[in-house]
């Protein structure tokens, strides 16, 4: 799953221009990608409202754009219809208007200008963002009933200052994945995969040498937020991060940190050559799922992914280092909320209720493959019969401690730009790390001033 950097604006200057249209009413227009047709009364009581909401909730917006089976259309349906009629129950005939309006950087602008303009949508989803627009007192707090299910991993990422701005509708977390055959043609036990950071660099180092040039230890993904991603939980097994924990303090430079990137330099000289410059995932991880690697940082979206390669894969726990912990980080972590100028709170809170539940949980998880946040949908027998790798995921969620990436105050996509340039000439380049760190904590620190 790709995602983008985040995009900068100053903090204080946002919080000033949102107050000066917060009174302003919401308008639910725009143009519309998809449409559950029905009809409803609003909570104002003057007759049938549209329900806007940016984003799709199934595997693709109402009108079935990029399915291709008939099988995807069927549960891209499904899951349309299960929404609506969830929603009929309190407000009958009601009418939801679904726009697509991109994701990650796309997405948080055009939320941005919806904002100020004063017309955003009833609600929407995101990820990283939700502190940011929580702090501009943007969003409506959400009750606590509605998230007492959900794994606090990732809701974390839709506090702020101690309260829920958002519900979680699937998550995602990372594992390790192998190719079984890989491990096999290597002499290793494919039912034996790493456990410590010394097991995978030595399997790695075994399985390169013998592979010749035909097949080599683990892909590293090293550039821009996607190497970010999967570099965060090897420091935070360690105890380091990128932030101090309220996210007000960057903290490159520190031991832990430069321990983890010693070691992931070490496990990218195993990796297929040219293949630690790669920005295309799919590129990057069909080298595992075609057998030219054995290893690689995979969330659980790799589960169907590798089973449509034709990959023998395996997931297991990322391993961890002598003397350190368990820890991750939340990736692929769909946050909805709703906007505090929308005219239609009680239906767009109702909303928030049916993605967080159970059954709709559920029923996504089933159609998608994807990891449900909700507590009793991730252990329903059905889908770990459908997708008995998503067990490992659910496991690690329960049990590793993990967060999402932070939000910086301001200045975000340059402080990124200093942390993935430190990434990068270490892991690519061979510019020393306490350097490449040093360098990169000033550039930050003078940023966030």
């Amino acid at each position: 799953m790709k995602n983008g950097k985040k995009f900068g604006f100053r903090l204080g200057l946002m919080a000033l221009t949102f107050s000066l249209v917060l009174g302003a009413c919401s308008s639910n227009g725009g143009s519309s990608s998809g449409n559950a047709t029905a009809t409803s009364s609003g909570s104002s009581g003057n007759g049938p409202v549209t329900l806007t909401v940016w984003g799709s909730p199934s595997l693709s917006l109402p009108n079935n754009e990029n399915l291709s089976t008939p099988e995807e259309i069927e549960k891209n349906q499904d899951i349309y219809a299960y929404i609506q009629a969830e929603m009929e129950k309190k407000f009958p005939g009601i009418k939801i208007e679904y726009v697509n309006k991109g994701w990650a950087d796309e997405l948080r602008q055009n939320l941005m200008v919806s904002v100020m303009a004063g017309n955003p949508p009833d609600v929407s989803f995101g990820e990283e963002f939700i502190p940011e627009f929580a702090k501009m007192h943007a969003l409506s707090e959400v009750p606590e009933e509605y998230t007492k299910d959900l794994v606090p991993g990732p809701m974390a990422a839709a506090k702020f200052d101690g309260k829920n701005y958002g519900v979680s509708g699937m998550t995602g977390i990372f594992a390790l994945m192998y190719n079984k055959d890989v491990m096999k043609k290597a002499g290793l036990d494919p039912n034996a995969p790493p456990k410590t950071w010394n097991e995978w660099l030595e399997m790695s180092r075994k399985i390169t040498e013998a592979g010749k040039g035909e097949y080599y230890g683990s892909v590293v993904q090293t550039t821009g937020l996607g190497g970010t991603f999967r570099i965060a939980p090897f420091m935070r097994q360690l105890g380091g991060d990128l932030t101090t924990p309220d996210w007000q303090q960057v903290t490159f430079d520190t031991p832990e940190n430069a321990k983890a990137l010693a070691f992931l330099k070490e496990l990218s000289k195993t990796a297929p050559s040219g293949s630690t410059a790669l920005n295309d995932e799919g590129a990057l991880y069909n080298m595992v799922h075609h057998g030219k690697a054995a290893f690689g940082v995979a969330g659980p979206w790799h589960i169907s992914w590798s089973a449509t390669e034709n990959c023998d894969c395996g997931f297991v726990p990322l391993p961890v280092p002598d003397g350190g912990k368990r820890a991750n980080v939340i990736v692929g972590n769909t946050i909805w909320f709703v906007l505090k100028q929308s005219k239609n709170q009680e239906a767009g809170m109702e909303y928030l209720r049916i993605i967080a539940s159970q059954g709709y949980q559920e029923k996504y998880a089933l159609a998608s493959g994807r990891m449900p946040s909700n507590k009793l949908a991730g252990s329903n027998a059905e889908l770990i019969k459908a997708f008995p790798q998503l067990a490992v995921y659910a496991e690690i969620v329960e049990n590793e401690e993990a967060g999402p990436l932070p939000v910086y105050a301001k200045n975000g996509p340059k402080v990124w730009e200093a942390w993935h340039k430190a990434q990068e000439s270490v892991l690519v380049g061979d510019k020393p790390i306490e350097a490449s760190l040093a360098e990169a904590q000033k550039t930050a620190e003078d940023l966030l001033k």
